[in-house]
Order: C-alpha cells, then sequence, then structure tokens
C-alpha cells in the first residue's frame, strides 16, 4: 500500500485537473448569477451548541484507505434520517474519483433537510469555493496539508467572500499553528495518520488544549461510539463529525440517534436519579411536527402536548400520534391534562406513546397512585400560596412543577405567560427532589430563574412563541442557548 502523502499528491493532482475541466464548462461568472439566490444556514454556530451533542453526520459511499463503504443508500434518505436523528449539520463528499461524490449528492441532500451543510473535498482553488457555495454549501472544508499559507489565506477569503464558513483541518501541532495563524475560526483535528493511515483519538486529546477558546474545536475520523465522544467533549471539543461509524451501520440514522441518547445523559430525572447540574428543558404547547423536530434539533430534553380542551394549544389524538412517532426516541413525550378522568390517561398514554403525564389540575395526592406514567404535578404560584400545596404531593409524583396562578377563578391553568414572584420557589427547591419550573419564562430571563431557584428543570410555551402553539425557532435555540450557559455558570460557582 502507498503511503498516505501519495494518495493525498494523487488525490490533488486529479482534483486540480478536473477544476480546469470544470471551469472551462461553467464558467465562474456565469456560476455567480446561477448561486446568487441561495440563502445560506450558519455552520459554526449550529456546530457549537453550549451543552449540546454536535455531531456533524456524514454521507460517504466510500474512501481510499477502506474502499466501498455503502452503495446502496441515497443521500436524501440518509440526510433525512440524520436530521431526526439529532444531527447538528451534514457533512457531503462531493470528491469524485477517490469518494464516489458529487455535489449532486450535496444539492439533494440540503434541498431535503433544513441542517446547515459542509461540502468536503480537496480544495485547492478558489473556483472551488465558489462551486460549493453555487450548489448551496454553507461550509467547505480546506485541509493544511494539502495547501501552503498563501494559499490556504486565500480561500479562507474566499469562503468569507462567499458567505461559507471555513471547517479548517490539521492533523499535529505545526498544522494547528498554521491554521490559527493564518485566521481559522473552526478547526477540525482528524485522528488519521496521513503517513500510516492509522487512526487514533489521541491526536485530538493531544491538541485540544492548543486550540482557543473562541475557536470551534472539531475531532474527526475514528469515533466509533459513545465512550469516544465523552471523551472528546470533555476533552473540550465543541463538535464532532461522524462518517463511516454512521453509514457502516444497518440505519445510519439510528446508529445516529443512539451514540448522542447515550453521551447526552438525556433522561427524566426523578427522585432516584437526579441529573446533576445538567438542567432539563421541556418546551410545551408543541401543536405540529415541524415545530417538535425543531424543539428536538435544538436541544429539548421533552415536548409537551395539551390536550386539555380550554387551551389554544391543544392538540387532537391524530396530531398528537403523528408528532410522538416523528420525534427521535431520546425526546421525552410529555402530555398535559387537566382533571382528566383517569380512563383517558390511560388511553391517550397508550395511543400517543406518552412518557410523563403532566396534571394541571385540582388532582390530590392520593389520586396519583396507580396512573400508567410518570407523573408530574403542577403546583400554581400566586395570591394565597402556602409551602404544603407543593409539598403534599412529594413522594405521590415524580416531580412538582411550579406555574403562575393569575387572580380570578376562571383563570387559565398554565400557558399564561406570566412570571411568579422566584422567591416563593426556593422553600419548595429546599424540600422536594424534583422541581420544574414554569411561568413566563424567555431566553430573557431564564437565567436569572435558575439562578433564583436552582430548579432541575425548566419548562417554556408562550415565552418561545410568534403566535400561541407557533414556535420561533430562533427563540427555542435563544431560550436553550441561556439555559445551558446558566447552567454552566451554576456549576463553576
Amino acid at each position: 500500500m502507498k503511503s498516505a502523502e501519495g494518495v493525498l499528491g494523487r488525490i490533488l493532482m486529479r482534483t486540480r485537473e478536473r477544476v480546469l475541466v470544470r471551469s472551462r464548462e461553467m464558467p465562474l461568472e456565469r456560476m455567480l448569477v446561477d448561486g446568487a439566490h441561495t440563502a445560506r444556514r450558519p455552520f459554526a454556530p449550529a456546530i457549537s451548541r453550549p451543552g449540546q451533542v454536535n455531531v456533524i453526520a456524514e454521507f460517504k459511499r466510500r474512501s481510499p484507505s477502506r474502499g466501498v463503504i455503502r452503495d446502496d443508500l441515497h443521500p436524501v434518505s440518509v440526510a433525512q434520517a440524520y436530521e431526526v436523528g439529532g444531527a447538528a449539520a451534514l457533512s457531503v463528499l462531493t470528491e469524485e474519483q477517490f469518494f464516489g461524490g458529487s455535489m449532486d449528492d450535496l444539492k439533494e441532500a440540503r434541498a431535503a433537510t433544513l441542517l446547515p451543510v459542509l461540502s468536503k473535498d480537496f480544495v485547492v482553488d478558489p473556483y472551488q469555493v465558489w462551486e460549493a457555495w453555487h450548489a448551496g454549501a454553507d461550509a467547505v472544508l480546506l485541509i493544511v496539508a494539502a495547501l501552503d499559507d498563501a494559499e490556504l489565506k486565500e480561500l479562507l477569503g474566499t469562503a468569507r467572500e462567499a458567505g461559507l464558513d471555513a471547517l479548517v483541518e490539521v492533523h499535529d501541532e505545526e498544522e494547528l499553528r498554521r491554521a490559527l495563524r493564518t485566521g481559522a475560526h473552526v478547526v477540525g483535528v482528524n485522528n488519521r495518520d496521513l503517513a500510516t493511515m492509522d487512526v487514533s483519538l489521541d491526536t485530538s486529546l493531544g491538541l485540544a488544549g492548543l486550540i482557543p477558546d473562541d475557536v470551534v474545536a472539531v475531532a474527526e475520523s475514528g469515533i466509533r461510539g459513545t465512550g469516544d465522544l465523552r471523551r472528546l467533549r470533555d476533552a473540550g471539543y465543541d463538535a464532532v463529525l461522524v462518517g463511516e461509524h454512521l453509514m457502516s451501520g444497518a440505519d445510519p440514522g439510528r446508529t445516529l440517534e443512539a451514540m448522542i441518547h447515550e453521551s447526552s445523559g438525556r433522561r427524566w430525572a426523578g427522585r432516584a436519579d437526579r441529573a446533576g447540574t445538567r438542567v432539563f428543558v421541556k418546551v410545551c404547547g408543541i401543536t405540529t411536527v415541524e415545530d417538535a423536530l425543531m424543539a428536538a434539533r435544538a436541544g429539548a430534553d421533552a415536548v409537551g402536548l395539551v390536550f386539555w380542551p380550554g387551551s389554544p394549544r391543544r392538540v387532537d389524538l391524530e396530531t398528537a400520534r403523528r408528532i410522538s412517532a416523528a420525534l427521535p426516541p431520546f425526546v421525552l413525550r410529555v402530555g398535559v391534562f387537566v382533571d382528566a378522568p383517569r380512563e383517558e390517561l390511560a388511553r391517550t398514554s397508550e395511543a400517543v406513546r406518552l412518557d410523563v403525564l403532566q396534571l394541571h389540575g385540582e388532582e390530590p395526592p392520593e389520586n396519583l397512585a396507580g396512573l400508567p406514567r410518570r407523573i408530574v404535578k403542577a403546583v400554581r404560584v400566586g395570591p394565597g400560596f402556602v409551602l404544603d400545596s407543593a409539598l403534599r404531593y412529594e413522594g405521590a409524583a415524580d416531580g412538582i412543577l411550579l406555574d403562575t396562578r393569575l387572580p380570578g377563578a376562571d383563570a387559565p391553568p398554565g400557558g399564561t405567560g406570566a412570571a411568579f414572584d422566584w422567591a416563593l420557589a426556593r422553600e419548595v427547591r429546599e424540600k422536594v427532589s424534583f422541581l420544574m419550573l414554569a411561568g413566563g419564562l424567555t431566553p430573557e430571563n431564564v437565567g436569572k430563574a435558575l439562578t433564583a431557584v436552582r430548579p432541575d428543570a425548566v419548562d417554556v410555551s408562550s415565552g418561545v412563541e410568534s403566535a400561541p402553539g407557533r414556535k420561533d425557532a430562533a427563540k427555542v435555540r435563544a431560550f436553550l442557548d441561556a439555559v445551558a450557559r446558566a447552567a454552566e455558570r451554576g456549576a463553576r460557582a
């Protein structure tokens, strides 16, 4: 077997030949006009969400080191499976001769999802950056080993001009210094040794401490499971790029789901399994499949489906089934009810496959025994609130949720958009095993709420909406980011 440098040299030689041919077939001037309509999706922010498992999931047919990986899968079906499985972004091999990729693969994958897409090729000419831009890419790969400093600087400038992020790939300390010196803001450490083709996570682990905090750090190659992913996250990597491990599985999307699920530590934190400093996030009042998947992609641990007829966010049984079926398995389905009969709770739980029942009525503690799912009992805080209103459910429910009580007998039991005095929650916090906080939470105030109350979980609905029952993706992401930042500050305090 020839050396990796020999393989790289052959790839670069063939790449330059193909660029020459393609630039004659599609002159740059015409390509710039044809591609001007494509709106870009931010790549670097998507792969650096704090507190999340950020996986760049790759569509890859073959490689020089392994040969054919999969030739029976279409980029559309794989990209959609990755999106549902929780990918932060996609990577699509577009190199033709050695990896069997194409720009058509990238176009089809991007059109089928809402994820930002990395065009993964051996870029040696500014024409290729514009070619990726024309195909709809949101980021390009620049390999330091294939470029001198002047070329790297030129290509980074071209990427900025095109509005694309650049993932600058390095293999050792010297290449990392070169990447940083030329202004790279997203650095990928490839664990594959170019001389031997061996793969070792020690490469990423050894370089982690040399990557500045303001640079997005990505680990690439050789990531086989949750243990590898956790080691890299603990070392400080914002994201990992995984290709062969996913494509080799019988179902790449489910393989990705399992990796994220097992490495994230996401679970319902009940009396016996508190999640430590991590704050569990539920997005409530979901009414569409699209909003449910958006919340899951943003990092929500659970979605709430409201079955109370008096709510503007109420969903019918069939809609709830569709939402539940579309969600990845690591996102909990929470049904929200108000004084519903036990028969209705059991029937709905089974039909929708709910994981948790959230009860907002006047259900007494003794009525919670024997219900078919884990229980969160909502207690409204407002005029006349006494501590025992919440404490009487400790032991009867798996968690206590504090929400706002508005004045008036006909005030709604939730979804008011109004906050209550968080000082009233502090005493409850000290006396219950699992506390969820709701009531008027927004991206702007949730950090203060977490500092004041120290809940195990937060529940948001109207604070991330554009209209009742319609979630705003930017607000949801901002809320999740605010929670993660506040939780990290709390862990350091």
